[in-house]
C-alpha cells in the first residue's frame, strides 16, 4: 500500500520510515498525520512514529488497508523495545489497538497504550459515562511505595 502524499512518500517509504538521523528504541503508533503533529508539537515524545492510515472499521476500512504489517516488520528490523499505541478512544481505535497488540505478540517489544480518562482541568460533572468508566478503570495508585 502506498503511503499518503502528506507523508512525503517516495518509492522507498515515508519520511518517518526514512528518518535515520537518530536511533530510538520506542515507536509511537498513530492513526494519521494530524495525530503525529499533535504529539510532536507537545514535545512529550522523542522517538519514531508510525502512521497507520486510519482504523479498523465495520464500515469500509479493513485491517489489510492499514500499515500494520509494515509496523511489525519495522519493529523487528529496528529492534524496537517499546511500541506505544496512541489510537483514539473510539470503538474503531480500540479495535485497531487490540489487533496491533495481537500482531506484535511474536516480537520482543513491550506494548503500551496511552492512558485514558479525566482530562486535565476537566470537571467530573461534565464527563460522559465512557470517560468516567475509563478514568476509574485506569486509575493510578498514590501510595508512596508504588511505582
Amino acid at each position: 500500500m502506498k503511503l499518503p502524499f502528506l507523508l512525503k512518500s517516495n518509492s522507498n517509504g515515508c519520511i518517518n520510515c526514512e528518518d535515520t538521523k537518530e536511533k530510538y528504541t520506542e515507536i509511537c503508533v498513530v492513526e494519521d498525520i494530524a495525530d503525529q503533529w499533535s504529539i510532536e508539537n507537545s514535545n512529550i515524545f522523542q522517538g519514531y512514529f508510525h502512521i497507520l492510515g486510519g482504523t479498523i472499521s465495520s464500515v469500509g476500512q479493513r485491517k489489510e488497508d492499514l500499515l500494520i504489517n509494515s509496523l511489525v516488520e519495522r519493529v523487528n528490523r529496528e529492534k524496537i523495545e517499546e511500541v506505544i499505541l496512541a489510537t483514539s478512544a473510539t470503538v474503531e481505535g480500540q479495535t485497531t489497538a487490540y489487533y496491533i497488540q495481537d500482531s506484535l505478540k511474536n516480537t520482543n517489544a513491550k506494548i503500551t497504550k496511552l492512558a485514558q480518562g479525566l482530562p486535565v482541568g476537566g470537571e467530573i460533572e461534565s464527563l460522559d459515562d465512557g470517560t468516567l468508566f475509563s478514568a476509574f478503570k485506569n486509575r493510578s495508585n498514590l501510595n508512596s511505595n508504588s511505582d
